[in-house]
């Protein structure tokens, strides 16, 4: 029973984690057909600008809005510089954006190890008690109040991002755009702008999702290439372009993880591996992911 539990636990809280950073990468996809290979520096950018504003003497609720808001600024950065110079392009046939996705990450870890250093970091808890409760003991194994917040905050994030989807004029936009941007473009609809923000919201969920890990996993560059890998991997499962595909992808890969590290001691060594594998087999089976849409190409 403690076993079932701690795999419960770990897949729940990684598992939101990796469904918000896959949901940025669902997002930028689904706007201009591009993979942002920046995506998983958004995790280490968000961790390491909140353990500054902390550091600074700010509580940790208050630097988790300014971490969002610099992983926002640095995903419109990254369309600025990796994606709007390659101009008006066919990203299945013109795949420099792989190459400027990829190296606007690196400049941006190595932006941050010149200016705040490489060592990990720890960042407190966002809540330590809910109503005077400060966590529970069942079967041995701890329930915190953060645990409950990571779940809580990230399932809430994803309702509200399909809401705005489908329920909003910008979420229409961003719908019409990721179906067809001539179309879009000849309906008075500014797909760059559009664009700038699917990264720009890309960017913040990453650095949310720093902030809320961080207390379980620490701050520290290795997060930024494994979970970043991971969170692809899971919007690939998913579905590119599927938010509830993103979110399908990030419990599942969650919930392998936590069944990996529970039944063997080394069982974290082997992660990555067994999900490379189930990557694969989802790829083999269905294709365009677990929820993805084939894509139809009209004569």
């Amino acid at each position: 029973m403690s076993d079932v539990l701690q795999i419960v636990v770990y897949g729940l809280t990684v598992g939101s984690v990796l469904a918000l950073v896959a949901l940025g990468y669902s997002l930028v996809f689904a706007t201009s057909r591009v993979v942002n290979f920046a995506q998983g520096s958004m995790l280490v950018v968000g961790g390491f600008v909140a353990f500054v504003f902390i550091r600074s003497g700010l509580p940790v609720w208050a630097a988790l809005p300014l971490a969002t808001l610099a992983g926002a600024l640095v995903g419109v950065v990254v369309e600025l510089v990796a994606i709007r110079p390659l101009g008006r392009f066919d990203p299945s046939t013109n795949v420099g954006w792989i190459l400027t996705t990829f190296s606007a990450g690196l400049i941006a870890l190595d932006i941050i190890k010149l200016t705040i250093g490489a060592e990990p970091r720890t960042i407190p808890a966002l809540v330590d008690s809910v109503l005077g409760w400060r966590g529970s003991m069942i079967d041995g194994i701890p329930i915190v109040p953060n645990d409950v917040l990571i779940v809580v905050a990230a399932l809430a994030l994803m309702v509200i991002g399909e809401v705005v989807q489908t329920r909003t004029m910008a979420g229409r936009a961003l719908r019409a755009v990721s179906q067809d941007q001539a179309a879009a473009s000849l309906m008075g609809i500014n797909t760059h702008r559009v664009v700038m923000a699917s990264f720009a919201v890309a960017g913040a969920l990453g650095a949310f999702g720093a902030v809320l890990l961080a207390p379980r996993l620490f701050v520290k560059f290795d997060n930024g290439l494994l979970l970043g890998i991971q969170a692809f991997v899971a919007a690939v499962v998913g579905g590119l372009g599927s938010t509830r595909g993103a979110v399908l992808g990030g419990y599942l890969l969650g919930f392998v993880g936590g069944v990996l590290r529970v039944t063997s001691s080394s069982g974290g060594q082997y992660e990555p591996l067994v999900i490379f594998l189930v990557f694969l087999l989802v790829l083999v089976v269905r294709p365009n992911g677990l929820l993805g849409i084939p894509s139809v190409e009209k004569a």
